[in-house]
């Protein structure tokens, strides 16, 4: 039987609903934890100014379906994910057939999980959009999703056929050749994708990381190219610290780092990095402990971080906290063999 639009927002309701429940109380912590550390210049007070300036302008424009959907956007960023839902219902109640709500709406359900109800809702909009590119883009997306990349292809190829010069469609493709082995085609597909959008990050990222496989020094170049696009980016940051980190670029790597977590406070893997940098190759092992200790205020489980800060006290002879915090990460990590060993030698 197919699904009325209708019926798919009914069921689309009750997804988004089910999605909020499932919500911890130790995330929605973090949250308000994180919030209270931001400057009053961090990327979150900004995001929160850009929350007020689209109230105000909807309250002027109630039937505006685009600003409900840009503020979903911005919602979503946040983490509030029942507000981002509740916009795109608004958006969908002013007009149904609006191409953007449609591709709103499989968006929110394909990242949740729900790939079929996502393609069902495509597939009613390339009923009514039958020509856009952007239908085929976002569903070889929820095929990506689905880890299938051969469909991934052929929409991202109907993509190009309606549109040579989407950018995000050359992207997809290179994506899904990378993940089917083909290196050559992936390289290829995301050169044609920044050629077609000089300012398209995420395949400069992408370019980075393949390249960084191959041990190639043009991976810098790549991430610098990514950086002239958005220099406050904290994933191209931390990939380019950790190809100087492990090409012995030891300051530069420090210094992508120190950026990373000037964007993201809470960013715990770049405070583990600059832990493990001071501690294993600078050998600076009482300054490794602060940043290990802060990864761990963000994420008290993170027992890679409990185990690195154990071995710095280890090195620096402190052996009763080394092994306290060996015995720690195996209560968060029963199985973890690096803090059992750990401990085995501490008590020894």
């Amino acid at each position: 039987m197919k699904l009325s639009i209708t019926g798919l927002l009914i069921a689309f309701i009750l997804i988004a609903c089910n999605s909020t429940d499932r919500k911890t109380d130790v995330n929605d912590q973090r949250k308000e934890n994180s919030i209270k550390k931001q400057s009053v210049n961090s990327p979150s007070s900004i995001e929160n100014k850009g929350l007020m300036k689209l109230n105000r302008a909807i309250v002027k424009d109630v039937n505006n379906q685009d600003l409900y959907l840009e503020r979903a956007k911005l919602h979503e960023s946040l983490g509030n994910d029942q507000a981002a839902f509740e916009d795109i219902n608004r958006a969908y109640l002013i007009d149904s057939t609006h191409l953007e709500t449609i591709i709103a709406q499989a968006d929110y359900v394909g990242k949740r999980g729900q790939l079929e109800l996502g393609m069902n809702i495509l597939n009613k909009g390339e009923a009514l959009y039958p020509e856009d590119a952007k239908i085929y883009a976002k569903k070889a997306e929820l095929y990506l999703i689905g880890r299938n990349f051969s469909e991934a292809l052929k929409q991202a190829d109907l993509a190009v056929k309606f549109d040579p010069y989407f950018a995000h469609a050359y992207y997809i493709k290179g994506f899904s050749f990378l993940e089917m082995g083909d290196t050559a085609k992936a390289i290829s597909s995301h050169q044609t994708a920044v050629e077609q959008d000089p300012d398209f990050l995420e395949s400069y990222l992408e370019l980075g990381y393949i390249f960084s496989l191959k041990d190639d020094p043009l991976t810098l170049a790549f991430y610098k190219n990514a950086l002239e696009v958005d220099p406050n980016n904290k994933r191209v940051l931390y990939s380019k610290g950790m190809y100087e980190q492990e090409h012995e670029l030891y300051n530069e790597a420090l210094e992508s780092y120190h950026k990373a977590i000037a964007v993201d406070s809470n960013f715990k893997e770049a405070y583990f990095n600059l832990g493990f940098v001071h501690m294993f190759y600078l050998e600076l092992y009482s300054e490794s402990l602060k940043y290990f200790s802060r990864a761990m205020e963000i994420d008290p489980n993170y027992y890679q971080a409990l185990y690195n800060r154990g071995y710095a006290f280890e090195l620096m002879g402190d052996i009763k906290n080394a092994a306290t915090d060996y015995r720690q990460a195996l209560k968060v990590k029963p199985d973890y063999d690096l803090a059992a060993n750990g401990l085995s030698r501490v008590q020894e």
